[in-house]
């Protein structure tokens, strides 16, 4: 994903600096011919910039503002461009600084909070099957990135054995790492389909666990 990141930066830069040169002169508004070539980079743009920006952060919101310019119903003011160019080349510079990798646990937070509501919404509709496959992914993913976050290798390796991992890198308390460990075996039960082997309060308290996991380690 990093690799994809910095791949697309490259190009939109590119790309922006090409359109530049349509952009000289005195006049105010992009010409017409040209307003399908903006209008895809600066969608582009847009969707790179809020896609590594937390909600609450500088980018997230300028880039909100710039694009709600009272003038964009009429055509594509350059000073849009010439805005989202420079945020844009900004963001470029924190992600490759590696100022933002902290927004990585930040985003991977609130997708997981995104899915935690839907697998929530589930236990309270008394649907265990689906809530326990959705809390079940989160969980996984939420541990790897710990993992990842405090530099202990994951890859290749199951989820207990990286729960104890995380454990013994004193991350998780062992009180903490107990309760993860019976999550994980909800989850293997889960995901075997071995249903009668846990109820709907047992994804109940898989959930709290989860979202304390997020809100604390990550």
């Amino acid at each position: 994903m990093k690799e994809l990141i910095e791949q697309r930066f490259n190009e939109l830069i590119q790309q922006g600096l090409l359109l530049s040169r349509q952009t000289g002169g005195d006049s105010y508004w992009v010409d017409d011919s040209s307003i399908p070539l903006f209008q895809t980079w600066l969608s582009s743009a847009v969707n790179l910039i809020q896609m590594i920006s937390p909600k609450q952060s500088y980018h997230f919101n300028e880039c909100n503002n710039i694009m709600q310019h009272e003038h964009l119903s009429q055509g594509i003011p350059i000073i849009v461009y010439q805005r989202m160019y420079g945020l844009l080349a900004s963001a470029n510079e924190e992600w490759k600084r590696g100022i933002l990798k902290v927004i990585q646990y930040i985003v991977a937070a609130e997708t997981f909070d995104d899915f935690l509501d839907h697998a929530s919404d589930y236990h309270k509709s008394n649907k265990k099957i689906e809530s326990s496959i959705l809390a079940s992914s989160v969980l996984e993913d939420t541990i790897k990135k710990i993992a990842l976050k405090n530099n202990i290798p994951s890859k290749g390796i199951t989820l207990e054995p990286l729960i104890e991992s995380i454990i013994n890198a004193d991350i998780f308390t062992s009180v903490k790492g107990k309760r993860v460990k019976a999550y994980s075996g909800i989850r293997n039960k889960a995901l075997h389909a071995e249903w009668d082997e846990f109820d709907i309060r047992d994804i109940g308290e898989m959930i709290k666990g989860i979202r304390e996991l997020i809100e604390n380690y990550l």
